[in-house]
């Protein structure tokens, strides 16, 4: 981004000429102050000046500068991708009335008819346009699952047949929101695709309580959370050791949150390099395009920012770890059912945030 001149700014010009004003209020105590301990000024003139600076110094902030802050607040938000908030969140923090009809008009517009056709005619070009190649991957694996059966190599077979359900199910599958239980079902083919690699050396245990078994398989869930922490558990954590390495995807829900744990007991990472994963996490706001990891496929950041953006900042990852002992990834999700229970829970997290 490149740099602006801070002058060309009226807001700047305004904050510098308070901040000028509010300094020769000090100043005027400091002489009043000084005069009263020579005698020279009675002792109300100084606490006038004292109660005048502090009452013009708290009406400055409760009436000019919290707003301005929350409107900043609010625009970056919206130029982070989140939808507009509720009409009397910005009435708290309207500049002008100018830019009071400027908003309408933008809510307008993006709410009528035509906007969100335009969205649907490309969200199904989209779609069309990105069923091309994999109809021709599917194919492609399909044949050579059945040059391998001819062949009488069923290992190559079973591996050939695991590869396209795994492309099927990442490519094809468009929905933001899938069930625990789908995304399940796509670690457990990644899993058989690594178990040809691997063999015994690696084990997946999948554990939750067996009598919220149907509620927490019906939970809704970020489409590609699981795999690309699990594949990054192989590669990081388990991959580097000697041994079995073992695998685990442990369920636990509450009344309103689902937590999923992903663990190994791999090689662990240093006390740095944890911290400075666990930064990257907490980085609310980014855009999916500032993430620079490129190893393990999809990196945790990644789906960490696609949590954020989904269901708001007060979810998302972190990361817990023990040089030589291994690595737990803690998923914190809301519990939701159906995509109108996501699109509610963001909302909500976007208004609490807009009004601290």
């Amino acid at each position: 981004m490149r740099k602006h001149n801070r002058w060309k700014y009226i807001s700047n010009r305004a904050f510098i000429l308070m901040a000028v004003a509010s300094g020769f209020l000090v100043l005027q105590i400091l002489i009043q102050c000084i005069l009263f301990f020579r005698g020279e000024a009675p002792f109300w003139q100084v606490v006038l000046i004292f109660v005048f600076t502090v009452g013009f110094a708290a009406a400055l902030w409760i009436f000019v500068v919290r707003p301005y802050k929350r409107t900043q607040m609010m625009m970056r938000r919206i130029l982070d991708g989140y939808i507009l908030p509720d009409k009397e969140l910005f009435d708290k923090a309207l500049l002008t009335p100018t830019m009071e009809m400027e908003i309408e008009r933008i809510e307008q517009v993006l709410k009528s008819p035509e906007m969100m056709d335009l969205n649907k005619r490309q969200a199904q070009y989209l779609a069309l346009q990105n069923q091309i190649n994999p109809h021709f991957l599917y194919n492609t694996l399909e044949s050579i699952r059945g040059e391998a059966l001819i062949a009488g190599m069923d290992n190559i077979a079973d591996m050939t047949e695991a590869l396209a359900k795994f492309f099927r199910y990442t490519i094809t599958k468009v929905e933001n929101l899938v069930s625990v239980e789908e995304e399940l079902d796509n670690c457990e083919t990644y899993f058989l695709i690594q178990k040809y690699r691997f063999g015994s050396r690696l084990q997946l245990h999948i554990l939750y309580e067996e009598e919220n078994r149907e509620s927490i398989m019906n939970c809704r869930i970020p489409k590609l959370t699981l795999q690309p922490i699990l594949e990054n558990s192989i590669i990081h954590g388990t991959e580097l050791k000697i041994g079995t390495g073992n695998l685990t995807i442990q369920f636990e829900q509450t009344d309103r949150r689902l937590i999923i744990r992903i663990s190994d007991d791999g090689v662990g990472m240093d006390e740095q390099t944890l911290a400075k994963l666990n930064r990257q996490l907490g980085r609310g706001g980014k855009a999916l395009t500032d993430n620079k990891e490129k190893k393990g496929g999809i990196a945790l950041v990644n789906v960490n920012n696609r949590i954020h953006l989904l269901f708001g900042e007060q979810y998302g990852m972190h990361v817990y770890s023990i040089q030589g002992k291994g690595t737990d990834v803690e998923v914190t999700l809301p519990v939701v059912t159906s995509a109108a229970d996501s699109v509610r829970s963001a909302s909500r997290t976007q208004q609490q945030k807009l009004l601290r």
